[in-house]
């Protein structure tokens, strides 16, 4: 079967949220549709890993994603805890990318005709100075360096990125789940790609606890206001979802118990067996929507 994208309306929206190797979850439930040709959408949305994702679905690279997180997200020189405690990035998105470049080892797979303009595809970043969602629209001439502000989690990879004038971060700090911006855009329908249960509400029990010794930490008050930013954005895209208005569908598929996998320092084998999770989650929703179209027909 084929589903191609069209500008009929009510436009189609997927939007995938972030959450770092949890993002192996959203790599399976894409490269599920890839192996249907399954691609309705009129408007693409990510956040950091999300992000990364939807860019390989656009390219139509199957497991490109699920190659990416395995074999560089595990990668020493990409994560390593204890270059925080020496003033270092514990993420490297510098080295990060210069895997994924055309002259890396991990180039990506970029082809104009696949992710052009066309393609509608936008990246979320946040700026680091205001907090403010930035949507960067995204094609194969700019992907790598609006992945990268994307991707860039606060301090973890302390300088953030710079790019238009300002410095960029971490979309999930503005906007974790865009499915309001979708619906702003004109989408009437979106499928919401999670990286968590559907009852998670973006609240960390640790950072809560952390409140009080967080307060008295050198760089604790910026840290405390990213976190109730998120916090504040999660729970209004929740509501969001909950309550959408009258003109619009939300769609979710979403790991049916908690994954595995950690946002960072999750093992190989953790990785195999969530981004499994995801393709069963794709292929499950793909069943249950040729069942309603041959009952629509």
């Amino acid at each position: 079967m084929s589903y191609t994208e069209n500008q009929q309306v009510p436009c189609f929206a997927v939007v995938a949220e972030g959450g770092g190797q949890k993002g192996i979850f959203t790599a399976g439930v894409l490269d599920s549709f890839l192996d249907q040709q399954f691609w309705p959408f009129h408007l693409k949305v990510g956040v950091s890993a999300g992000a990364q994702n939807l860019t390989a679905y656009c390219a139509r690279a199957r497991q490109y994603a699920k190659t990416a997180i395995q074999e560089l997200t595990t990668n020493q020189s990409f994560f390593r805890p204890s270059r925080f405690f020496t003033g270092g990035n514990v993420i490297d998105l510098d080295w990060y990318f210069q895997q994924v470049e055309p002259q890396g080892p991990l180039r990506f797979p970029t082809d104009p005709n696949m992710l052009d303009q066309a393609s509608n595809l936008y990246v979320v970043a946040a700026d680091a100075d205001t907090l403010e969602p930035v949507y960067l629209h995204t094609w194969h001439e700019n992907m790598h360096e609006n992945l990268k502000a994307s991707s860039a989690i606060p301090f973890l990879y302390r300088q953030g990125v710079k790019l238009g004038g300002r410095t960029l971060i971490d979309g999930g700090v503005a906007d974790p789940i865009p499915v309001r911006w979708a619906y702003q855009q004109g989408a009437r329908k979106v499928l919401v790609i999670r990286t968590v249960n559907e009852d998670y509400d973006g609240q960390s029990p640790m950072l809560e606890r952390l409140r009080p010794i967080l307060r008295r930490a050198k760089q604790s008050p910026r840290m405390m206001e990213m976190y109730v930013n998120y916090q504040r954005h999660y729970a209004d895209a929740l509501r969001f979802m909950q309550t959408p208005p009258r003109d619009l569908e939300i769609i979710q598929i979403a790991p049916p118990t908690n994954l595995r996998s950690m946002v960072l320092g999750s093992s190989n084998e953790v990785l195999k067996y969530d981004y499994l999770v995801g393709k069963r989650a794709g292929r499950n929703f793909l069943r249950h929507w040729l069942r309603q179209e041959r009952q629509q027909a």
